[in-house]
């Protein structure tokens, strides 16, 4: 059995489930929350019942499980039907995308609708921690809420927890339900922090908005920070993001310096005549992603940053921004 994380967004591989699964697992209550998984199965029965499958082929009713009302929780690419459009996106050359665009999600929900036995509500997360609910035929937005780090691993479970709990057991509407969820979801991803707070503890937590303008990226230091820069312009576009200009050094920012940098990488071995010089030339990054960096260098460098020491949460405050 084998666990690695390079960083919480780093995708790996799943390994080939057992040969010989365990036996089912059966559950009845009033409420339950079930997972896909891959080392076997569950049979569920109950009044409310949230599922999160984990992958496409997951179908809730094949190994018999029934619900009086049924939420369905998955990430955009999880919904049946986007596989083939994922695929296309690829094959076309397109970026990777964590999120279908809003044709394909709406075609994919239409058409798990048209099942003979369809989810009462569907959630779909955006992977950074906002939510869209289906109940009929017009979504609800939840926005993602701020959070001063983000430690991802896990924070989806703790979407479909924080909704099991406040849909199943407390009977909220479901809009309020995954508004609660995605505020438990800030909370973790901060921390990370269980158990679920209580709803007063996160209520005022303010919303975050999502990037809407191009992004420009910097990076500093050694010839490693070029592989870095590289596979940071790749993860923001999985993000969501438009990755307009990267630029290796101070000597290839040109009119970048003045239209503005959204995100500095400042490598392991960068010195610090580079770092006055980045002060020389005007360089003030939104975030900067500085592992090696102290709290009076950071406040001295780029006293207006977010200086992240870990890589998803510099992402993270690059893709999104509290609400002023």
């Amino acid at each position: 059995m084998t666990f690695e994380y390079l960083h919480a967004f780093y995708r790996k591989t799943s390994p080939e489930p057992p040969p010989k699964p365990y036996p089912e697992l059966s559950v009845q209550d009033e409420v339950v929350l079930r997972f896909g998984m891959m080392e076997g199965d569950a049979h569920v029965t109950g009044d409310r019942v949230v599922y999160d499958p984990q992958s496409q082929n997951a179908s809730f009713y094949s190994n018999g499980s029934t619900a009086g009302s049924l939420a369905m929780i998955v990430g955009g690419w999880e919904l049946p039907g986007t596989a083939a459009a994922h695929a296309k996106r690829r094959s076309e050359g397109k970026p990777e995308s964590l999120m279908p665009d809003e044709g394909t999600l709406l075609n994919a929900i239409v058409a798990l609708r048209d099942l003979p036995q369809p989810p009462q509500i569907v959630l779909v997360k955006d992977g950074l921690g906002g939510l869209t609910v289906f109940q009929g035929d017009q979504p609800v937005k939840i926005p993602s809420y701020a959070a001063e780090s983000f430690f991802r691993i896990g924070s989806g479970d703790v979407t479909a927890v924080a909704f099991a709990h406040a849909w199943g057991e407390l009977h909220w509407d479901p809009v309020a339900a995954a508004d609660y969820a995605a505020r438990c979801t800030a909370h973790f991803v901060e921390g990370p922090r269980l158990p679920l707070p209580r709803a007063v503890e996160v209520s005022s937590r303010k919303p975050s908005t999502a990037r809407r303008g191009e992004i420009r990226i910097v990076g500093l230091g050694d010839f490693e920070q070029q592989t870095l820069v590289l596979m940071t312009r790749d993860w923001l576009s999985y993000l969501g993001g438009i990755v307009k200009h990267v630029t290796f050094g101070l000597d290839d920012l040109g009119s970048s310096i003045h239209e503005g940098v959204d995100l500095l990488l400042v490598g392991s071995r960068c010195t610090e005549w580079e770092l006055e010089g980045a002060a020389r030339v005007g360089l003030q990054p939104t975030v900067v992603f500085w592992p090696s960096s102290r709290a009076d260098s950071s406040r001295r460098h780029f006293p207006d940053a977010v200086v992240a020491r870990d890589y998803a949460t510099a992402l993270y405050h690059v893709m999104r921004s509290p609400e002023r």
